[in-house]
């Protein structure tokens, strides 16, 4: 299994000597409780965990019977629904997977029914109590399942440590989503997957009458799906919608940094030139290296780089 880290600075950690917490060599100690390892800072703390952890915590013994209610509503079979998800990360035999926001751990079971080591995280410990008598009695693995409570957006975990990383159900309610659909792809390795997706009606169903009773009964239906927060180093990414267009599905493959091109690729036609000197240059067709010339020369003659342009173009096409 994994072994966790401080999700500060990532560096390792140790049991204490009486198994109660996980401790840091700078001394910072995280608790076990229950065989569960807690991460989110202490009440008080300086860095507060980012997420609704009041609602969460007060409302963990209803959250099953809304799941109950939600699959009802939209006449959808919640087994196939959530075997679908699992399926969408493309998942190997004996595949790592994490899961942000696992709740009761309803999709965790069919994680591990994938042939998975699952490590599976939520904000609140009511919820992954919970979760934990679920996978009990669903007679779950539990060598290839750890149950952690954990801030998204600080995760306890090296980077590349899984093949994938899934989150449903909560991304709405995240104060800083870019945040943390970039801290999933960092944990997960290049090629890995990951999925996260949460309510919102699609697009096409904006102006019916189900989006409209909908989003009176439950304001998160009207998110729309943060595409604009996918960081730069995804790829193959796509975006459907599931259980009758009422919930988005983002998915993409972690790669590394920002697409690349070949800048030097010459263009053909009367403006030619390449991307690398229409861009780096900022002079129509020429490289970095000529426009550094050409602003030396003009400073040297006390002209302006336009008016040293002109007079050396004029000069040149007069000549001819």
């Amino acid at each position: 299994m994994l072994d966790f880290v401080s999700p500060e600075h990532h560096q390792p950690l140790t049991p204490a000597a009486d198994g109660s917490a996980l401790v840091g060599a700078d001394g910072a100690r995280y608790p076990i409780r229950d065989g569960i390892p807690d991460f989110v800072p202490a009440s008080g703390s300086e860095e507060p965990p980012h997420g609704n952890q009041d609602f969460y915590r007060t409302r963990a013994h209803e959250y099953d019977l809304g799941n109950n209610v939600m699959f009802k509503m939209l006449l959808a079979e919640e087994e196939p629904v959530r075997e679908d998800l699992a399926a969408s990360l493309m998942l190997r035999p004996g595949a790592r997977v994490l899961e942000i926001g696992c709740g009761t751990c309803r999709d965790t079971v069919h994680l591990l029914r994938r042939d998975a080591t699952v490590y599976a995280g939520d904000l609140s410990y009511e919820m992954l109590a919970i979760g934990k008598q679920r996978l009990q009695d669903a007679g779950a693995d539990f060598s290839r399942v750890r149950l952690f409570r954990g801030d998204a957006m600080r995760l306890p975990f090296p980077d590349g440590s899984f093949d994938a990383a899934f989150h449903f159900g909560g991304l709405n309610l995240f104060p800083d989503v870019a945040g943390a659909l970039k801290e999933m792809a960092r944990v997960v390795k290049a090629g890995g997957r990951v999925v996260a997706g949460d309510e919102s009606v699609g697009p096409w169903l904006a102006d019916t009458e189900f989006a409209k009773i909908l989003k009176n009964s439950n304001p998160l239906f009207a998110h729309v799906a943060p595409l604009d927060r996918i960081p730069v180093n995804a790829r193959d990414v796509s975006c459907r919608w599931v259980l009758n267009g009422s919930f988005y599905l983002i998915s993409f493959e972690v790669g590394a940094g920002e697409p690349q091109l070949d800048l030097d690729v010459e263009f053909p036609g009367w403006r030619g030139g390449s991307h690398r000197t229409r861009y780096f240059g900022r002079l129509e067709g020429v490289s970095p290296q000529l426009r550094e010339t050409i602003v030396s020369r003009a400073a040297a003659e006390g002209m302006s780089i336009v008016a040293w342009l002109e007079k050396t173009l004029r000069k040149a096409t007069e000549a001819d």
